[in-house]
């Protein structure tokens, strides 16, 4: 379960300074739905501990599902 390819054109550009989310579908392995989760984002307006606490929130809400 792997993505082959994410690539973002960055110009630098501060009006484009938003979030980018890629994510793959849907698969089940040993009895789990597993789904790749890429997020990019520019240090200079997100924090990591941001994407940690977002995918921690993401994860509990697909086990509930």
């Amino acid at each position: 379960m792997t993505f082959t390819h994410i690539s973002h054109t960055d110009f630098g550009n501060r009006e484009k300074a938003q979030p980018i989310f890629d994510w793959g579908k849907f698969q089940e392995k040993e009895g789990k739905f597993m789904m790749l989760f890429a997020v990019q984002v520019h240090h200079a307006f997100v924090d990591g501990i941001h994407i940690g606490k977002l995918a921690d929130k993401l994860q509990r809400y697909l086990n509930e599902v």
